[in-house]
């Protein structure tokens, strides 16, 4: 919890990590971690939040479930004045930034970057650009149920496999 009352002139500087956030429905955080600064300016505070983590979601095109990596870099004005709220975004110094509304005194950090990272997730994510959602056999579209297409999926041999089938065992008693 931050107390954004008491907060010094340099500013407060955080860093955090989660093994696992989880979001709505089955997508979740992974390995997430950020760096947090918390800076009074007036009456308002300047928020910076940067980190980066994985995604675990679906492709909306093919429902098959994926791994992205997210990251975030967000600025932004928090403050208690609804004139400045209203219009949106403030210029601090050179720097135009947006302006949310913050009512407590006290804001929950990992809220506050757990909701930053909810803003990154793209709206209709996708397992690969080209993904079309489709069957690469018969063509039926996987969002109206799945064919019986039994699909090879080729993988790599390990280095184990590729070291045991270079060599020349007789294994014949």
């Amino acid at each position: 919890m931050i107390d954004l009352g008491k907060l010094s002139a340099e500013g407060l500087h955080l860093e955090g990590q989660e093994a696992v956030l989880p979001l709505e429905g089955q997508d979740a955080l992974h390995d997430l971690s950020w760096k947090l600064f918390v800076m009074p300016s007036d009456k308002d505070v300047f928020l910076e939040i940067k980190g980066e983590a994985r995604l675990d979601c679906a492709c909306s095109r093919c429902l098959e479930p994926f791994e992205q990596d997210l990251k975030v870099f967000a600025q932004f004005l928090g403050s208690k004045d609804s004139e400045l709220v209203a219009r949106g975004s403030h210029a601090l110094g050179s720097q135009d930034l947006d302006v949310v509304f913050l009512p407590e005194v006290v804001v929950d950090e990992l809220s506050l970057v757990r909701e930053q990272f909810l803003l990154q997730i793209p709206m209709n994510p996708l397992c690969k650009h080209e993904c079309q959602g489709l069957c690469p056999r018969c063509g039926k579209n996987w969002n109206k149920g799945r064919c019986h297409c039994i699909i090879e999926t080729q993988e790599e041999p390990s280095a184990l496999a590729k070291a045991l089938s270079g060599l020349k065992l007789n294994l014949e008693p």
